[in-house]
């Protein structure tokens, strides 16, 4: 039954309806608090811009499953649209640390390397 709410709000995410996603996630939740769906409700609140939401979600997600590299890489890039640079690298680093294979987080750590490199930090 979550995963109906969890499918739907991706499919409104796709199309660039966050509210609606935002709702369906917090259905899934509701009835079974699991940490892709908390995940997935957190993207839905980055993509509307709302880094604190987006932020909270990935930490109780991280809490429920500190395995989840998804959640430790888009918490990451939440951080990093705060200007935290820091936190956000080390999201990066424990994401790339639980998958090391995880093109994404090596790129966008790499990037935040390049940045700081540039910025002679």
């Amino acid at each position: 039954m979550p995963e109906y709410f969890d499918n739907r709000g991706l499919s409104y995410a796709k199309n660039g309806e966050y509210d609606r996603a935002i709702i369906d996630f917090t259905q899934a939740i509701r009835i079974a608090p699991q940490a892709k769906f908390l995940t997935n409700r957190g993207n839905a609140w980055q993509s509307k811009g709302d880094l604190g939401h987006a932020i909270a979600d990935y930490d109780r997600a991280i809490r429920i499953d500190p395995t989840d590299a998804d959640a430790w890489n888009n918490r990451g890039t939440a951080w990093r649209g705060k200007h935290d640079i820091d936190r956000a690298m080390a999201d990066y680093r424990e994401a790339l640390r639980i998958n090391p294979k995880f093109d994404t987080a090596a790129e966008n750590l790499e990037s935040l390397r390049l940045l700081r490199a540039k910025n002679g930090k």
